[in-house]
């Protein structure tokens, strides 16, 4: 699995998009109310700017989405692999193969110091099967 394929999976999951609609929501009201609310309040909508006013709900959903996947792409111990991936230790090279749902352990040679990222399909020290 190469980081692409990773980042269409997180991409599409379910919780990340519902969650990130909910932050939009929240978070584009309240700012279209600090933003417009003089307009909003006194029922001038025709002086209400639509498009800063939809943005204002596109801003929040994206930087959730953004925050969300770059979390996602970083691998720390004890949280579950979100897909079949291959891990390389960044401090001592070593490789681990994880399926789904499997708990992501310490690096066997690193122990607390393990920084793991994913491994590439060129990477020619880890057997990509």
């Amino acid at each position: 699995m190469n980081n692409l394929d990773l980042l269409i999976i997180i991409i599409k999951s379910k919780e990340l998009i519902i969650r990130a609609i909910k932050i939009a929501l929240i978070v584009g009201i309240i700012l279209n109310i600090i933003n417009q609310g003089d307009y909003i309040f006194s029922l001038e909508f025709e002086k209400i700017n639509m498009y800063k006013a939809i943005l204002t709900f596109f801003v929040p959903f994206f930087v959730s989405m953004y925050t969300a996947v770059t979390m996602k792409m970083k691998f720390h111990v004890g949280e579950k692999a979100i897909e079949n991936i291959t891990l390389r230790c960044k401090v001592c090279n070593s490789c681990k193969t994880l399926q789904k749902e499997e708990v992501i352990p310490f690096c066997d040679t690193c122990h607390e110091k393990t920084i793991w990222k994913l491994s590439s399909i060129k990477d020619k020290k880890c057997n990509h099967s």
